[in-house]
């Protein structure tokens, strides 16, 4: 089961006086992050579910931003999402849900403590870690090197941007040794990030072991599928409320049905009660705000500039940006 662990351990970040530049926002709560991340979306999903006012400072991932030296001295992991409320800084989505659930001074719809069944509250705590335990960068860049597995991709997983991100996935690892050299604060984090990139590499460009990671999210899915026949129509994944366990599998979902792999796991009879889970749940206020639409995708590719950063992993070229936004222009004509 060492395909569903976690590959960095969590690291305490020390806090950090840097003041974001203010878009406007009246508010103390920043939220570090990319629209794109898989771990950001869960972050967003929640302050939306709670309402809660903040300011999304994005951080460009195509140029490689999150490894600029100014956002290491902030996170020395070069990892989004970071959450910065006054001084405090709150790195890695798991940590921060559990900061706007327990330590935030603020009255908020709860995502955690949503029953008092204990039972209830059992499920919720096993479905998120088991949800959470599930490596989507791994099942994400994998789909790229074996595209037969899949069926067919969505926006913004196309067939340019999986090129562009599959040849960033070759180099992070050289790329990531070299920005250790260039940041001697972070460099023991970096080159143990280079360490588990190879580690990534080699279960994701053999077949056989990136199976052994699609079988794991079967038999996740499994699990959620029994446990929705244990519900309400109308109820969640856990209970009538809408819980964590939800925010992570709605954008799990997301993320399988993106890279075109909802037809292995849950459409045409497979796993009813997900399929109709899916449909449900892309209605939800909170999940619209979340998952970027077309005018977002567009946008991403058409400013997306040459990397300012030496060495940024999965940077994009000036001939790769023009024929993205290119493709993106015929694509809405």
């Amino acid at each position: 089961m060492h395909y569903v662990q976690k590959y960095v351990e969590k690291l305490q970040n020390p806090k950090t006086n840097n003041t974001p530049i203010s878009n406007g926002f009246k508010t103390n709560i920043f939220l570090y992050c990319s629209y794109y991340s898989f771990y950001s979306q869960k972050v967003l999903m929640a302050l939306y579910e709670k309402n809660i006012e903040f300011e999304p400072l994005l951080i460009d991932i195509t140029k490689g931003e999150q490894y600029s030296s100014w956002f290491l001295e902030i996170n020395p992991r070069g990892e989004i999402p970071v959450l910065k409320v006054n001084t405090a800084i709150i790195p890695d989505s798991t940590r921060i849900l559990d900061y706007l659930e327990f330590y935030l001074n603020q009255e908020t719809p709860p995502l955690i403590n949503v029953s008092a069944d204990h039972k209830v509250m059992k499920n919720v705590n096993m479905f998120r870690e088991m949800i959470e335990a599930l490596p989507a960068g791994l099942i994400t860049v994998g789909s790229f090197f074996h595209p037969h597995l899949c069926g067919t991709p969505k926006m913004p997983f196309i067939l340019p941007v999986r090129e562009v991100l599959k040849n960033g996935d070759l180099s992070n690892s050289k790329n990531l040794r070299k920005l250790a050299k260039a940041n001697p604060k972070a460099e023991n984090v970096l080159l143990y990030k280079a360490e588990i990139q190879d580690r990534k590499h080699e279960i994701i460009t053999n077949e056989d072991e990136y199976l052994k990671v699609l079988n794991v999210v079967d038999d996740v899915l499994s699990h959620v599928e029994e446990q929705l026949t244990k519900q309400y129509q109308e109820n969640w994944l856990c209970c009538e409320q809408f819980s964590i366990a939800d925010i992570n599998l709605a954008v799990l979902l997301q993320r399988l049905w993106e890279l075109g792999l909802e037809d292995r796991f849950w459409t045409q009879g497979i796993r009813p009660h997900i399929e109709q889970y899916f449909e449900r749940v892309k209605e939800r206020e909170s999940f619209k705000k979340t998952i970027p639409g077309l005018p977002v995708h567009l946008k991403m590719i058409v400013t997306s500039q040459p990397p300012a950063y030496i060495g940024a992993a999965g940077a994009i070229s000036v001939g790769m940006v023009l024929a993205l936004a290119y493709f993106f222009k015929k694509l809405i004509h």
